[in-house]
């Protein structure tokens, strides 16, 4: 399914599963009875399980010990299996079903279908992997609606149906994964808590509401996607409203996890965060290292160009903030300006110079790199004057770098494990950020007007501010903009990825 369809359908389906659910509450059974593990069966490694007040199996994690497996004490084939997980951030974990212990297939290891269990920021929760066999069947990297429908260090509830060969998955009511495969026709279903190696440190999983019901009516099918909005993008009589002032230059605005806006304030060293609800602008962090770019991952972290401090930083949900990337070969970074996050949980991230006497530039080349989602920082543009904003296509195939120094937009066809090739002029004007819609229409803020693209480079829309715009950010129908002293918005007749 597209992203686009996952977005803008994820309410109905929820409603839907839910009154499907009241329906046919007789027809489910609790796989646990809130009180003992007696009949479940441990395989794999030795962690430990338990159970909490209230009903919740707890998985706890033991160092030197392989994947753990709680598993029913029988097969299930065609079922419909709904349950709700809270999971450590640092861990993984899963949901087998259809799985088997098989003397012959390495000695009784426990493999099949899992419904993964991914707090990290790739954020692959509810695709389905192939535990013990072939690997990821259905990842999530092209579905957006259910990256984002994780919730971090809450209860999330994920429904599986295993009807046939068909398998899909729901996380929070969203559409996940959905896939065709017959190697598997019946099996166990377990909760698993990964192994962590040598690690020491005790982290946990939780599950309640376990409940499974046998040969289902399959869920409905997903509506078609809604078409692209008619008429022009910028409607008729559309107006710029000033949503907050008395800043000192104004960057990096970000759709957070809660719905609002968070944009920084350069040289006042703070990110201040907007409520769309509210109309309140109030400061979310200080001394933030004169942070520019920003980007809220899946897994509810706060990722962050700080050019002050020479480096792309992770900021937790308690506030902690550590580096994500701050050299490249054994050399500082210049200045991290605009980053973007791709499918896969990497990021591309832009490094001009600014702000520094150019003879004590340590990296002697003003580049655009790649942090692949174990750390490996890499260089994959150098021959650009100066690199700035960057966004990638809602498939994310190209990925856009603004030049300004060049006054010109570059596209790039995306190769994966963050290579990129084919480099082509995409628009002859340069650019400080950029924000796309679901139509893949590229926004750019060039002089004192935000500019629409098509695709294929032709000008779609183009809105004029009180302000120079720095940067943008589409947000539901709404363009948020960073303008010099002021924050902005202006409602489109277009749709943000999110």
């Amino acid at each position: 399914m597209k992203p686009t369809a996952c977005l803008l359908t994820a309410l109905t389906l929820a409603a839907g599963l839910a009154a499907a659910a009241a329906q046919d509450d007789s027809k489910w059974t609790s796989l646990f009875d809130g009180k003992s593990l007696d009949g479940w069966v441990q395989r794999g490694g030795t962690a430990k399980y338990a159970i909490e007040e209230g009903g919740v199996i707890v998985g706890t994690t033991v160092p030197k010990t392989p994947n753990s497996f709680l598993c029913t004490p029988r097969d299930y084939g065609d079922f419909a299996l709904e349950l709700e997980f809270k999971v450590d951030p640092r861990m993984n974990s899963g949901i087998q079903f259809r799985s088997l212990s098989l003397p012959e297939h390495e000695n009784g290891r426990v493999h099949g279908y899992q419904c993964e269990i991914d707090p990290s920021d790739r954020g692959w929760t509810a695709g389905i992997y192939d535990e013990g066999r072939r690997g990821w069947l259905n990842d999530l990297k092209g579905n957006l609606a259910a990256r984002y429908a994780f919730k971090q260090n809450e209860w999330n509830h994920v429904r599986i149906e295993a009807i046939g060969s068909r398998l899909r998955t729901w996380l929070n009511g969203v559409p996940a994964a959905d896939l065709t495969d017959d190697m598997t026709a019946k099996g166990f279903i377990a909760l698993q808590v990964h192994g962590i190696g040598n690690r020491e440190e005790t982290m946990q999983v939780r599950w309640r509401n376990i409940r499974l019901q046998e040969n289902p009516t399959p869920s409905p099918e997903p509506p078609v996607a809604e078409a692209a909005p008619a008429g022009p993008i910028v409607p008729a009589g559309a107006e710029v409203r000033k949503l907050a002032e008395g800043f000192k230059f104004t960057e990096g605005p970000a759709l957070g996890p809660d719905g609002r806006i968070y944009f920084n304030d350069i040289p006042n060293n703070r990110t201040h965060v907007f409520d769309p609800k509210s109309g309140q602008t109030v400061v979310f962090r200080e001394e933030t290292g004169a942070a520019n770019g920003l980007f809220w991952t899946p897994g509810g972290r706060l990722f962050a160009c700080e050019g002050g401090n020479r480096r792309v930083s992770k900021i937790e949900a308690d506030g902690t903030a550590s580096a994500l990337a701050d050299s490249f070969g054994g050399k500082k970074l210049n200045s991290p300006n605009d980053l973007v996050i791709d499918g896969a949980g990497g990021v591309y991230f832009t490094d001009p110079h600014y702000g520094r006497d150019k003879s004590g530039l340590e990296q002697g080349v003003e580049a655009v790199y790649y942090i692949d989602n174990k750390g490996k920082v890499t260089q994959v543009a150098a021959d650009l004057t100066k690199p700035n904003g960057i966004i990638l296509s809602p498939d994310n195939r190209i990925l856009y770098i603004a030049d300004p120094g060049a006054e010109t937009i570059w596209a790039y066809d995306v190769e994966g494990d963050g290579k990129i090739a084919n480099k082509r002029k995409f628009a002859a004007v340069g650019s400080d950020g950029m924000t796309i819609d679901t139509a893949g229409n590229v926004y750019v803020t060039w002089k004192v007007e935000v500019i629409g693209f098509a695709p294929d480079g032709t000008e779609v829309a183009r809105i004029a501010f009180p302000e120079g715009p720095a940067n943008c950010l589409l947000a539901g129908k709404t363009m948020y903009v960073t303008a010099r002293t002021g924050f902005y918005a202006v409602d489109l007749n277009a749709r943000g990825l999110r």
